[in-house]
């Protein structure tokens, strides 16, 4: 539904936070940092807020707006419950009902990270209502949502991954293949929620069993002396964007856990650009629209990985929903590119479909 604005015709979108994943907060922090950059001249904005139980809520902005930014201190909030109507009804466009008011949606851009988000599911959501959907397609986030399945594909693709040993509930664990340090970690998750850096042999079944709290399959990966380099990719009918390269620095002997990424102020150092040499840089760069391009990827994704001693470039991971917060790599990597916040949002909905 086309608003009204001192004679402007305003684009009706559908902003998605909370969830059912272990990054709630974080989404909700995140749709915060978007509602302060929206460009309100071109898009009415309606905060739809999936709760911890599943309930679909419509949320006054300035409930989000006044969220702290310590995920600690964000609490579960509650609004106007909502029904979405994915078909038309009575000549009116899918959207969302509250029992007296329908709101009809041109686009929806998820902020959902994690499971039940940034897998797929939102996006097949909307797409069998028919409405443009911000990033990734339900294909390619379902393929990045899945780090072994991911790097599977780019390892068929030529593409140099982290290794690693995949791990399901009916699989016997051969231990032969794991090499200390290791890391475990959830193979679908993000914010590092579920992951364990393991010394040894002996500190192994608790951080398998710690893995699997977050979901059925578990990947294992050696520890990569290096460097940690995140590129911010951008993609929409005009411009194919790979920003330069972040990295993030660690507390010696620590990794870049969830309380790392949001909490402890101190525990890491973002730094952005990244100092590598222009030929590093320029490959890495390449290599991450390679990934982007291998998993079919649309609109954004953050693409990780180690730099190792060798100087090789190693696929971590993709994150096709990746933060919005104030301090998230992303938008900061994308201003580095010249995209600057508001103009990054317009675009990535404009490149919607």
């Amino acid at each position: 539904m086309q608003h009204q604005v001192e004679g402007l015709s305003l684009k009706s979108l559908a902003i998605l936070c909370g969830g059912i994943s272990g990054e709630h907060e974080i989404s909700l922090i995140s749709c915060r940092s978007i509602l302060h950059a929206l460009d309100n001249s071109r898009f009415q904005a309606h905060v739809i807020y999936i709760r911890k139980n599943r309930e679909i809520h419509l949320l006054e902005k300035e409930q989000v707006l006044s969220l702290s930014s310590n995920p600690k201190e964000v609490k579960e909030l509650t609004g106007k419950p909502l029904d979405f109507r994915p078909y038309s009804y009575q000549g009116k466009k899918p959207g969302f009902f509250d029992g007296q008011k329908f709101y009809a949606i041109d686009v929806a851009m998820p902020i959902l990270h994690g499971i039940g988000g940034e897998d797929g599911s939102i996006q097949g959501f909307f797409e069998t209502a028919g409405i443009p959907v911000v990033g990734c397609s339900l294909t390619s986030s379902a393929l990045a949502m899945d780090k072994a399945l991911a790097k599977k594909i780019c390892r068929i693709d030529g593409l140099p991954i982290v290794p690693f040993v995949e791990l399901r509930r009916d699989l016997p664990l051969d231990e032969s293949k794991i090499t200390f340090p290791c890391f475990v970690k959830p193979a679908l998750g993000g914010s590092s929620l579920g992951v364990t850096k393991v010394k040894g042999p002996e500190s192994l079944p608790a951080a398998i069993r710690e893995a699997f709290q977050w979901g059925a399959k578990v990947m294992i990966e050696p520890a990569i002396e290096g460097r940690e380099l995140e590129i911010a990719v951008f993609r929409d009918e005009k411009d194919f964007i790979a920003s330069p390269a972040g990295e993030i620095v660690c507390r010696p002997g620590e990794f870049y856990s969830y309380d790392a990424k949001y909490v402890e102020k101190d525990a890491a150092k973002l730094l952005a650009p990244a100092d590598l040499t222009l030929d590093e840089q320029a490959r890495l760069q390449h290599q991450a629209c390679q990934v982007f391009e291998s998993l079919g990827c649309w609109g954004m994704a953050r693409v990780d990985f180690f730099m190792n001693k060798e100087g090789e470039f190693l696929l971590n991971e993709v994150n096709t929903i990746p933060g919005f917060t104030p301090i998230s790599m992303y938008p900061r990597l994308m201003q580095l590119s010249g995209l600057e916040y508001s103009s990054l949002l317009s675009r990535l909905i404009d490149a919607a479909h």
